[in-house]
């Protein structure tokens, strides 16, 4: 379907009637990933702006417009990422990443899992968390982040062996 055919105002009322059906689904896919309110909301703000510009290009055949604007959203995080070089301390990580330890030795793997977390990149640990705790495929975790799978695979791999690097003798 060509947009630019299509009425501008038809157009607005389109995008106006997907960014309310999506706006929190995509917002809490970023805030899950960021531990700042404040932070989530610019990377939100910033991706609804770059598809609002870029409305004519959604091609609805291809994929869903909230998962086109998480596309847009995890680039515009990943930029953050590059821009401010972010050090995540692990009282920064939100209590909600991690489930509730009954034991003792819960709590052991929890700081074993944040000890090796922070020992990779913020894009790597994006890459990780989607496929060990969401349980995607390297597919689709390079759809949902607008990459190839190979290179998905790559960072995959870096990330693996710089975590094992961290574990030290443990593995």
């Amino acid at each position: 379907m060509i947009r630019s055919a299509r009425p501008k105002a038809d157009r607005k009322r389109e995008f106006a009637e997907l960014y309310q059906e999506s706006y929190s689904l995509v917002y809490n896919h970023v805030r899950y990933r960021i531990a700042n309110d404040a932070a989530a909301e610019d990377v939100v703000a910033d991706a609804f702006l770059k598809a609002a510009r870029n409305f004519d290009s959604f091609d609805p055949s291809k994929s869903r417009f909230s998962t086109w604007v998480i596309a847009i959203a995890m680039n515009c995080m990943r930029d953050r990422w590059r821009r401010e070089r972010p050090q995540v301390a692990l009282e920064d990580v939100p209590e909600r990443l991690m489930s509730q330890p009954d034991t003792m030795e819960d709590f052991a793997n929890r700081d074993l899992v944040d000890r090796l977390l922070k020992a990779i990149e913020p894009e790597e640990r994006e890459i990780v968390l989607l496929r060990y705790r969401d349980g995607l495929r390297n597919v689709e975790i390079a759809e949902r982040l607008g990459m190839s799978a190979s290179t998905v695979s790559t960072k995959l791999f870096n990330a693996r062996t710089k975590m094992r690097e961290a574990a030290g003798p443990l593995f």
